[in-house]
This record gives C-alpha cells, sequence and structure tokens, in this order.
C-alpha cells in the first residue's frame, strides 16, 4: 500500500549581517525569521488535518469484482436433453479494513442425467477440482441460470460462502431469501425452505422460474447469516430444469458472522449507559485545531517580543 508522505521545508537561515543588527530593525529581522518555520509547522499540521480524516474514511472493506464461473458451473449449460450437472462452489473470504483475499473451490461436471460424473453428452467432462485465490473478497457469485432445460436433466449445485473478519466487527443478520417464485408450476416435486421468500434484492436469490415441466422436481434450500458489514450475492439455479422430467437440487449458505485478529478499540459501555456524543474523527480535529490555535498564540507572542 502506497504511503503518502508530506515534507515540509525548513526554516530559513538568519542572515548575519551585522547591518541588521541595530536597534528595532533587528528585532523586527528576528521576528520575522521566527515566523517562518512557524509557518512551515502550521502549513504542516492543515496538511496533516486534511488527510487524516480522509484515510479513516478510506479504511472500509474493498470489494471485489463478481465471479461469474466457467465450465459445467456457468450460465446456460447442459441444455440438451438427458444431461446432468453438479457444480459444488466454496468461497472463503478473509475481510479486513483495507481489503482482504479470497480462496475459491470449484468442483463441476457434466454428463448424463443418469450420472453427471461419467462425461457423456455434448460437451461433457468428467468431474474437476479447481482451487483459485484472488487478492479480494468475493462480492457475488452467479451458476447454474438457464442450464439443464433439456428433456428429463439433471441440475445439482451448491453454493457454501464463509466470510472470516481480521480486526473489525462484522455484525451478523439472517440471510435475505427470494426463491421459487414462479416454479414447479407444473411440476410434482416442491420443497423450497423458506417457501415462500419473496424478499426483493435479497442476499440469495435461487430457483426461481425453475422446474417448470411437467413431472419435473425441485428441492431448494437457503440458509446462514450475511454480514452487514461486508454483503455478498448469490445467484444460483434461476431459469433453469424447464423441461419436462428434470431434476433441480440447489442449496445455498452464508456464514458472516467469524471475526479474528485484534479488532480495532472500542469503548467500553455497562449496561444503560450510552456512548459518547463526539465521534473519534471530531474529538481528532478538536485537538488539531487547539494546537494550530496555540502556534499562533506562540506566533503572536514572538513577533511582540
Amino acid at each position: 500500500m502506497a504511503i503518502n508522505q508530506i515534507v515540509v521545508a525548513g526554516p530559513d537561515t538568519m542572515s548575519t549581517d551585522s547591518r541588521l543588527n541595530v536597534g528595532g530593525e533587528a528585532r523586527h529581522r528576528v521576528g520575522a525569521s521566527m515566523r517562518r518555520p512557524l509557518f512551515s509547522f502550521f502549513r504542516g499540521m492543515v496538511a496533516l488535518a486534511l488527510l487524516v480524516p480522509v484515510s479513516i474514511i478510506a479504511a472500509g472493506p474493498v470489494a471485489a469484482a463478481p465471479l461469474n464461473a466457467a465450465g459445467a458451473c456457468a450460465t446456460g449449460i447442459g441444455n440438451v436433453g438427458g444431461q446432468g450437472i453438479v457444480c459444488d462452489v466454496t468461497v472463503v473470504n478473509t475481510i479486513t479494513a483495507i481489503g482482504g483475499n479470497a480462496t475459491v473451490t470449484v468442483h463441476e461436471c457434466l454428463g448424463s442425467a443418469g450420472d453427471p460424473t461419467d462425461g457423456t453428452g455434448p460437451g461433457g467432462h468428467r468431474c474437476t477440482t479447481t482451487v483459485t485465490s484472488f487478492n479480494e473478497p468475493v462480492t457475488a457469485i452467479t451458476v447454474c441460470d438457464g442450464s439443464a432445460n433439456g428433456g428429463g436433466g439433471k441440475l445439482l449445485c451448491s453454493i457454501k460462502v464463509t466470510n472470516n473478519f481480521v480486526g473489525i466487527s462484522p455484525g451478523g443478520l439472517a440471510a435475505t431469501v427470494n426463491q421459487c417464485v414462479g416454479s414447479v408450476t407444473t411440476g410434482t416435486v416442491r420443497a423450497c425452505n423458506p417457501d415462500p421468500a419473496t424478499t426483493s434484492g435479497a442476499a440469495i436469490t435461487q430457483c426461481n422460474g425453475t422446474a417448470n415441466g411437467g413431472g419435473s422436481s425441485l428441492t431448494c434450500k437457503a440458509s446462514g447469516t450475511m454480514a452487514s458489514a461486508f454483503l455478498v450475492w448469490i445467484n444460483e439455479c434461476n431459469g433453469s430444469g424447464g423441461g419436462g422430467g428434470a431434476l433441480v437440487v440447489c442449496t445455498a449458505s452464508l456464514a458472516g458472522g467469524t471475526s479474528s485478529g485484534t479488532p480495532p478499540p472500542t469503548s467500553a459501555l455497562s449496561e444503560g449507559s450510552s456512548p459518547s456524543s463526539t465521534p473519534p474523527i471530531a474529538m481528532l480535529i478538536f485537538a488539531l485545531a487547539g494546537l494550530l490555535l496555540a502556534t499562533v498564540v506562540v506566533q503572536r507572542r514572538t513577533v511582540r517580543s
């Protein structure tokens, strides 16, 4: 991380010319010479006052680009009749006050509906597992949308996200869900949990408009908590398994409350007490203002002397 530095010029050198060391003119020269280093110090403090709040404001988690998986986990895959897909995505985010990283494991297979691991059929391949490291946390995952829409297709898809926070408080909320909306309109099995789940802009959006072919079966489950300090969005299995006799099983989970490392200091409040009404940034600005005022007072006294 680049560090910005401010270089403040040093005090000017006072002349030793004997012609300056006479009466009031000499005092005036000495006062002017002492004001220069004070003015340089004053400029440095002003620059610090401007930079410190900016650095504090910028100390939030850095979001990464969304993850759009390739291969069998990609969208619009396995739409020839009788194809089967397996897609398991595991994301482990590490989130700090200035950024973080992620490890993503993708296990995927594309084969026949009877055995998706056999690698047969158009574009089929046997199972592969890929582990990828990112230098930023993953914020969104989209897989298995518009897939396995051929007759008798099978779609087995899962996403698991774990957020590990270091030095910051994650905050925990129940994961919001939007799933199984407009699904199994003509199918025979609908097993969605929760159901109904129609939250707009939810953290987990899955299985909507899915398994609408005759005799289709849909099992869809969403669970976990989302961290208020860092949101992750999941989209999967939407508009999928539309052929007759399709089997769709999709699960998504979020774990967002794990904290480790040394968190930033917080004020300890006893029960029934209230936090200070003065935020840390405001207190810092007040302290700098007081220091600058003291500098001005010293400068004026020097001039008068």
